[in-house]
């Protein structure tokens, strides 16, 4: 095993060596906009923002969050979807941006979201070269930019997949999807696959838009619509799998339907990244084994959406969601 081992290093390394000569011409290119770099320094004194990374070794050792450091040309940058508690976001990946540097050889550092920015809007800028990204995420980039999907997320099952569910309080009356008919309801974000996209798609395949409901409102998290499912504000509502079955288990909501399952989150490249260097960081990450000998090297990986690992994915993948996403809007410029 060991021996195994010292040659997918070795060949891990003769990429690298290629993915670095690629590198280059990207590091020149950054080092040409030193002075509009200082510029921005200078004007940073004024209030003017630019993209801020966090520091992978501090944050992991010292276990908090520290104040972000200014980018550096030479490290790859990786951004993330909101997720979880900000910090428990930047904790997480900057663990497995650790693990990358440490299985490729390649330098890469964490992009902190701005507020009121989004990680699309980082890709396709080029401020993130790498992203961990929902499917909407993942869909509105690859319209906007072309972005590449790498990989995408292994369940605790093991699949590539997930569902949504749409959750109902537990003394509704309501049986089936048709039922919703001038009903209420509670969806996730905008740019969430679970709590809108899929649930959107679900209702659209029962008959019903958003006109024939009788009210409907957007939340910015998960938990945030099941409380308001739960508590009996909204006749029903759209959610992650794993949190409603988690909720039905212990008594608090009724799953009234599932949907059929679907390609999951995944990680994606931003259009400036070089073939090579995609090609080095998809097979890291297939290689990760999160539940075995890199489990230590990794924040709670458990709580991300990913936590067996990944597999490969393809774009191709993700066409029916496409479809589902250009007809209500979410693939607009």
């Amino acid at each position: 095993m060991r021996y195994v081992k010292l040659q997918a290093r070795m060949i891990i390394q003769l990429h690298y060596v290629a993915s670095f000569i690629e590198m280059h011409k990207r590091i020149l290119d950054r080092y040409l906009l030193l002075g509009a770099a200082l510029i921005l320094l200078l004007a940073a004194c004024t209030g003017s923002e630019q993209p801020l990374t966090v520091s992978l070794e501090q944050n992991l050792i010292l276990g908090e969050v520290l104040v972000p450091t200014p980018a550096s040309a030479l490290a790859w940058r990786i951004g993330f979807d909101r997720r979880l508690e900000p910090k428990e976001d930047v904790r997480q990946i900057a663990s497995l941006a650790n693990w990358l540097q440490q299985q490729t050889g390649l330098s890469f550092e964490v992009v902190a979201p701005r507020q009121g920015d989004t990680v699309v809007d980082e890709i396709c800028s080029g401020e993130v070269d790498f992203a961990a990204v929902g499917t909407v995420s993942y869909l509105q980039a690859h319209h906007r930019c072309n972005a590449h999907i790498l990989v995408r997320g292994l369940n605790v099952r093991g699949e590539d997949t997930y569902r949504a569910a749409i959750v109902t309080p537990l003394g509704s009356s309501l049986e089936d999807l048709a039922q919703l008919r001038g009903r209420s309801f509670a969806f996730g974000a905008t740019n969430s696959t679970q709590g809108y996209l899929i649930p959107r798609l679900m209702l659209s395949e029962a008959g019903i838009g958003l006109d024939d409901l009788r009210a409907y409102t957007f939340h910015e998290s998960h938990a945030a619509t099941a409380n308001a499912v739960a508590s009996g504000r909204y006749d029903a509502g759209g959610l992650q799998d794993t949190l409603a079955q988690d909720l039905t288990d212990r008594g608090l909501l009724r799953i009234l339907v599932l949907s059929n399952p679907f390609p999951s989150s995944g990680i994606i490249a931003g259009p400036r990244v070089p073939e090579k260097t995609e090609a080095l960081v998809r097979q890291a990450l297939l290689d990760l084994d999160p539940v075995g000998e890199d489990a230590e090297a990794l924040y709670h990986w458990e709580r991300s959406e990913m936590p067996r690992g990944f597999a490969l994915a393809r774009d191709a993948d993700y066409d029916e969601l496409r479809r589902v996403a250009a007809a209500i809007g979410l693939l607009e410029p």
